[in-house]
């Protein structure tokens, strides 16, 4: 259980760190077709894992050929969390946009002018 909650906290670390770096990478984001997110999550999560030498699936007892493949599958594992995570915090942020009506108070101003 404890390894489970190391991999869930250095998930949330790269969701952090991702969106540090999304000023940088926003220009890109909108001439790209497809979102850059899930790259640049799985990037850091394979980038972490491989500096403290992370590997899930040694300390859950599961027998990997290459130690390298089984640190790369933990950071690929620890992109997809912190992919998890960024669409539960949008979840959540979405909701409380919606919770308190926030395109009603920002259109309010406009409708007045307008009338």
């Amino acid at each position: 259980m404890y390894v489970f909650g190391i991999a869930v906290m250095l998930a949330l670390g790269v969701m952090c760190v991702s969106r540090w770096v999304e000023r940088p990478v926003r220009g890109l984001r909108t001439r790209a077709p497809v979102s850059l997110y899930p790259v640049l999550e799985v990037g850091l999560g394979i980038g972490i894992a491989w500096a403290v030498n992370f590997n899930l699936w040694s300390l859950w007892g599961m027998p990997m050929r290459a130690e390298w493949v089984a640190v790369t599958l933990t950071g690929v594992a620890l992109g997809g969390m912190a992919q998890l995570f960024t669409e539960i915090l949008a979840m959540f942020s979405g909701l409380g946009r919606k919770l308190h009506d926030e395109a009603e108070t920002i259109e309010q101003p406009r409708l007045g002018r307008v009338a």
